[in-house]
């Protein structure tokens, strides 16, 4: 019996320790299994994350690849594919009129991101109100000349000879000295500003040895990106050192008058103020706006007499300074150790306007220093159509620096050494001519204009019967431009069109600075162009006619015509299709 007893007490407890290991083993599974499943949960998480990141990479790189061949003028594809290491990026660019829609959708491993960004096509405003704007060298016209439209001169307006005729309204400015009252010209450094918060504003001072009105202002001035919001020029008096928190005069100066290169900005004001004699004043540039990578430039001296030793300017001291708000009744101004560079002009010369028929019995006025041996309204002056007065200025809106940026984009499509001939039809742009470039297609044949052109010598047009030259129609409503260093010369029966929307036009643009001898001829029959020469003189002959004309100094001869179209108050100018675009909106999309 006790053995019986003995065997069944070891056979329980044999069960018993088997049910404790059992036991002790599936607890160790449930436990190794609860901390198992958050470990595989983060696993599965950890490298879900990390193939979603290689998707938005792919996709990035899918938009930067698209965007590189925009911006660089290089060949792509609506739709296209981009491997990227393990991952791939589907890529699609969309026209919208001038502009360019990319979206990339990044897939690793069936993980999908999808990233968008727009491309706008860069463009230069232009504010052309009249049908003929001059500047200093007046209008000179002859012989049955007429401009349909108003004109506005810096200079005098004089009919030499025969009939001349302006149907709209004339305006000219009081002339300027021929040099300016104060100046510094001397640069080797950058002075940026707008960049932060604390110095968003920016000043200059500067006075005169005499008394008068402050008719025109300049400074050296470049952007860097594209700021938010347009610059205000703003004069005031000095208050202690510093600039007052009032202004006298103000005027607006347009970002897109500025180019990526320094050059001067010329400002002139509505209502110019009268300065006093050997007094200090300041020229601030107020800006509305801050950012690291959008701001400006204004270029300074800071080795120059002018800020270290005041006596160099006797009644002044010359100094440049910066703030957060010009404004402020407590703004703490902070000394840019240099002179900002700048000229003014105060005072200024007798302007006129001569033999001249101004509109007719119903329309017309005429606003000028003084009127010599001219009929406006239909009667002669005076009358109360001459208004004896002295206009602001009105500067020609396109700066050296807008001027170079374009001349930039030429670069962008290549660059043709020597002279070049194009003879027939076909398509052109953007390119760079290191050389003259003649343009001289035959009967019923078209150029195409596909792009902003530079040449570096003359630029000759000879054209034949029924020939054209025309945007491409990818410009859409904006203008395309044709800048020349040299002379530019339009032959006989030239017709320019824009890329068949009413608001586009084509612009040559003689750049070189010669103020005294023409650097742009229009001969008979061409039509459909604006005209441009801001360092130099124009003229037009016999029966050559513009839709504007904008120049240094203009002269008119021979039945020539300029007809002004009021769509060109607002005109644009880009670089051509696939031009230089900006980057103005970059987001993940669902």
């Amino acid at each position: 019996m006790k053995n019986i007893q003995c065997k069944t007490q070891s056979k329980e407890s044999g069960q018993a320790v088997l049910a404790s290991v059992i036991f002790l083993v599936l607890l160790s599974v449930v436990i190794i299994a609860g901390f198992a499943a958050p470990l595989t949960r983060q696993l599965k998480s950890a490298r879900a994350a990390l193939v979603s990141r290689q998707s938005y990479a792919a996709a990035e790189s899918g938009v930067e690849d698209a965007t590189y061949r925009l911006k660089n003028k290089l060949a792509y594809s609506s739709s296209y594919i981009l491997p990227v290491a393990t991952a791939q990026a589907a890529v699609s660019v969309t026209e919208i009129v001038n502009d360019r829609q990319i979206e990339a959708v990044g897939n690793a491993d069936n993980h999908l991101r999808k990233i968008s960004t727009k491309l706008d096509l860069s463009e230069v405003g232009a504010e052309l109100f009249y049908g003929i704007q001059v500047s200093d060298g007046g209008l000179f016209m002859r012989n049955g000349s007429r401009v349909e439209g108003s004109v506005y001169s810096n200079g005098n307006i004089i009919c030499e000879s025969g009939e001349c005729t302006v149907t709209g309204d004339v305006i000219v400015a009081g002339g300027l000295n021929a040099d300016p009252s104060d100046f510094w010209t001397e640069d080797n450094n950058d002075q940026f500003f707008a960049t932060t918060a604390n110095n968003e504003d920016i000043a200059q001072s500067f006075g005169s040895t005499s008394a008068g009105a402050l008719n025109k202002v300049s400074v050296y001035l470049a952007r860097v990106g594209n700021p938010g919001s347009n610059l205000i020029l703003r004069i005031t008096a000095d208050n202690g050192n510093k600039p007052d928190t009032s202004s006298l005069a103000s005027a607006v100066i347009p970002v897109s008058s500025v180019g990526l290169t320094p050059s001067w900005i010329d400002v002139a004001f509505a209502s110019p103020p009268n300065l006093g004699a050997n007094t200090t004043y300041w020229i601030i540039l107020d800006s509305n706006s801050n950012s690291g990578v959008n701001y400006w430039n204004w270029r300074k001296d800071n080795i120059g007499l002018a800020w270290l030793i005041p006596e160099a300017h006797a009644f002044i001291s010359h100094v440049g300074k910066t703030t957060k708000n010009w404004s402020q009744s407590n703004a703490s101004w902070t000394n840019v150790g240099g002179d900002l560079l700048f000229k003014v002009w105060v005072g200024g010369t007798t302007t006129r306007i001569e033999d001249m028929t101004i509109g007719d019995i119903n329309a017309g006025t005429g606003r000028a220093n003084l009127f010599v041996d001219t009929e406006i309204h239909g009667s002669d002056c005076p009358n109360q159509y001459c208004i004896v007065s002295n206009p602001a200025r009105a500067e020609l809106p396109f700066s050296d620096g807008v001027i170079q940026d374009w001349r930039d984009d030429a670069v962008l499509g290549g660059t043709i050494n020597g002279d070049h001939l194009i003879d027939d039809s076909g398509s052109f742009g953007p390119k760079k001519v290191a050389g003259d470039l003649t343009i001289n297609i035959p009967n019923d044949t078209t150029l195409t204009i596909t792009g902003t052109i530079w040449v570096t010598g003359d630029l000759v047009f000879s054209c034949a019967n029924g020939s054209q030259i025309m945007l491409d129609p990818a410009y859409g409503p904006n203008s395309g431009v044709m800048v020349t260093d040299g002379t530019a010369t339009v032959g006989n029966n030239c017709n320019f069109f824009g890329s068949g929307n009413p608001d586009s036009y084509i612009m040559v643009l003689s750049a070189k600075d010669d103020p005294v001898n023409t650097v742009l001829t229009v001969n008979n029959n061409s039509e459909g162009i604006i005209y441009y020469a801001g360092k130099g003189l124009i003229n037009f002959s016999q029966n050559a006619a513009a839709k504007e004309v904008a120049g240094y100094g203009i002269t008119m001869e021979n039945n020539s015509t300029v007809t002004y179209e009021s769509g060109l108050a607002n005109l644009n100018f880009s670089s051509g299709p696939g031009g230089a675009f900006e980057i103005t909106k970059w987001q993940e999309v669902e």
